[in-house]
């Protein structure tokens, strides 16, 4: 089980006793096993783990890309594990910023380019 916990009050976003499982075909993958996070307001977390150790999965969790199996994940006072997707698509684009490994910039543009490109995409929505 993984903790981390800070003197400060005012909680952003949280995990309690949260576990992500995979089911394959012969076998069972534990992504996430029990985790409590604690992330208070205005702080940053750097996770440093072993590869295949939950840290993607952890992030995805919290970021409303996925839910848990198990347990709660909190952003300030919304529950995100009773969240349906409307509800989760409008979290993300409110409060997350993802930069995945794997993205999809169009060659020609400068990286202001492409923020442009992203906001221009979500006023279409």
């Amino acid at each position: 089980m993984a903790y981390l916990r800070s003197s400060k009050t005012r909680v952003t976003s949280s995990t309690s006793d949260s576990s992500r499982r995979y089911i394959g075909c012969e076998v069972e993958v534990r992504a996430l096993d029990r985790v409590t996070l604690t992330i208070p307001a205005g702080e940053f977390v750097v996770l440093l783990r072993p590869s295949s150790s939950g840290k993607s999965t952890l992030l995805n969790v919290m970021g409303g890309l996925d839910i848990p199996t198990t347990g709660r994940v909190l952003y300030r006072d919304t529950d995100l594990t009773c969240a349906d997707d409307a509800a989760l698509t409008a979290y993300r684009r409110r409060h997350i910023g993802f930069v995945f490994e794997f993205y999809n910039l169009v060659p020609s543009l400068t990286a202001r380019g492409e923020c442009r490109r992203g906001r221009f995409k979500q006023r279409i929505r």
